[in-house]
């Protein structure tokens, strides 16, 4: 693992992008510019936090019982799910939603230009990522940090035979009450619903949870936005590379959670961006596959 020395002198930047030691000991990397702040967990090369400049409230929902462990996934702000999303596809009894939200990352670059930070993270395959899955890979995960937050997450296969992945990032996004927020750009999209079976059904109009909700939407349009009455702002969603939207409410099965508040389903909703079930990539030996997504904040709030 690089310590923390070791990283400020390769990566940190003028006290705007600065490596601390987090919960549990683990490696955060804290970013405060003119344009925004934000913090990353190095294990599973999370984005835990972001504001940018004039926003009141995080965009992403954290919890407050999330657990900082080796081996559980860190609940809130964007985990990774890769190479698999979903329950093991092979049966064989490995975590859900894959191993590189468990795993330490390793910081390959950072840049700051005008006050816009830009960090590079990275997976390769080891004898312990071989343990679960025997592809020989390196993954790259870039973190734009402005005005606006974008991620791209890029993945290579290093070896001699193609492999299929599926892949979400799995963003939890901080609203003020689930009530009085709608999901807009999914209408007439085709979903699959696990609360039914995965039974497929078609959108009509907007979203608004009312019970638990997990639908994987078997298209994925360029822009989705997340419109927050309470917090009186919307949440502008522009992803690439993705053939999936998924959207996650657990209601009040939030209490069988051990790392949630039973009543924190009010304050999040999950959109992810993703290639999920029949939309996995299948990536041929020296070939690479991207995707990204761009979030962006703005308030809906009347001038007085």
């Amino acid at each position: 693992m690089q310590d923390l020395e070791t990283l400020n002198r390769l990566f940190g930047k003028e006290a705007k992008v600065c490596f601390v030691e987090g919960q549990t000991g683990m490696p955060i990397i804290e970013v405060s510019t003119k344009k925004a702040s934000a913090t990353i967990a190095l294990y599973g090369g999370q984005i835990l936090s972001y504001k940018s400049n004039g926003m009141e409230h995080d965009l992403f929902y954290l919890s407050d019982k999330a657990i900082y462990q080796q081996g559980k996934a860190i609940r809130g702000g964007v985990p990774v799910c890769w190479p698999w999303f979903g329950e093991d596809p092979s049966n064989l009894g490995r975590q859900a939603h894959g191993f590189a939200r468990n795993l330490l990352w390793n910081v390959l670059d950072c840049q700051l230009h005008d006050d816009i930070a830009e960090i590079t993270l990275g997976l390769e395959s080891t004898a312990t990522s071989k343990q679960w899955w025997p592809s020989e890979f390196r993954l790259r995960k870039k973190i734009v940090i402005g005005d606006q937050l974008d991620i791209s997450l890029t993945t290579e296969n290093r070896g001699e035979i193609p492999f299929s992945i599926s892949k979400a990032l799995h963003t939890y996004f901080l609203v003020g009450e689930i009530s009085q927020t709608t999901v807009v750009g999914l209408d007439g999209i085709d979903y699959l619903d696990k609360t039914l079976d995965f039974s497929k059904h078609t959108q009509v109009g907007d979203i608004t949870p009312f019970a638990e909700t997990d639908r994987v939407y078997l298209e994925s349009p360029a822009h989705v936005q997340i419109i927050d009455q309470s917090l009186s702002r919307k949440i502008d969603i522009e992803q690439s590379g993705a053939d999936n939207i998924v959207v996650w409410n657990p209601w009040t099965r939030a209490s069988l959670l051990n790392d949630m508040n039973a009543d924190d389903y009010g304050h999040f909703i999950c959109v992810e961006t993703a290639n999920a079930l029949a939309n996995s990539v299948i990536i041929a030996p020296g070939a690479s596959h991207q995707m990204q997504v761009k979030y962006n904040v703005s308030s809906t709030a009347s001038s007085p």
